[in-house]
């Protein structure tokens, strides 16, 4: 869904928090298996030049996972709201390897085995990590909102589109004034108005 109603800023805030720290255990995740994969088949491809490339390119991608790690520290800091809220995205490198085939919307590796597999980790690792430093930005932004006094208990939609910024739209709450409200409902059998007379005499 690219909408979603939230009762409170509050609830908006928790959300962006836990999309962050499932999206960041996806990256240590794919991490994990492409340094797995890569140690099983080194003795194999010791001497082949696009093997080493791809073992350098890992060792580059745990370092960024380090940097990505503390970030995430960083953003729980109200300290360093403002300072992180100046950062650029990192530009992802749009450049397609000449290993792989463009068939209009597929692309196909051209080849059987891991290398194929070990390029498309990286790719999904990459696109996560654009997709975390966005989402670190907007936590942010938020916290920085807050601070200036947004008040947290409001109700509000959010729209987050694959590209763009988070658009927010507040909205009225439909509570019952308390004066207003019944506490309880009464039911009881109907007197007749001929009885209350006879009553009366």
């Amino acid at each position: 869904m690219l909408i979603h109603r939230y009762n409170t800023i509050s609830s908006l805030k928790s959300s962006l928090e836990k999309e962050i720290e499932e999206i960041a255990q996806s990256i240590n995740d794919y991490s994990n298996v492409l340094g797995e994969k890569i140690r099983i088949n080194e003795e194999f491809s010791k001497d082949d030049p696009e093997f080493l490339e791809l073992k350098s390119k890992l060792e580059n991608n745990l370092t960024d996972k380090n940097k990505t790690e503390a970030k995430i520290d960083d953003t729980k800091n109200k300290k360093n709201t403002e300072k992180k809220n100046s950062e650029k995205p990192k530009k992802s490198s749009k450049k397609t390897s000449e290993s792989w085939y463009n068939l209009d919307q597929i692309m196909i590796y051209n080849g059987i085995g891991l290398k194929g597999e070990l390029e498309l980790y990286f790719k999904a690792i990459d696109e996560l990590k654009s997709k975390l430093e966005t989402l670190q930005r907007t936590l942010s932004a938020l916290n920085n909102i807050i601070e200036k006094g947004l008040k947290e208990n409001m109700a509000c939609i959010a729209f987050q589109g694959s590209n763009g910024p988070l658009q927010i739209s507040f909205l009225k709450t439909s509570e019952i004034r308390k004066n207003f409200s019944f506490k309880s409902i009464y039911s009881g059998m109907a007197i007749s108005q001929e009885n209350i007379i006879k009553i009366g005499i």
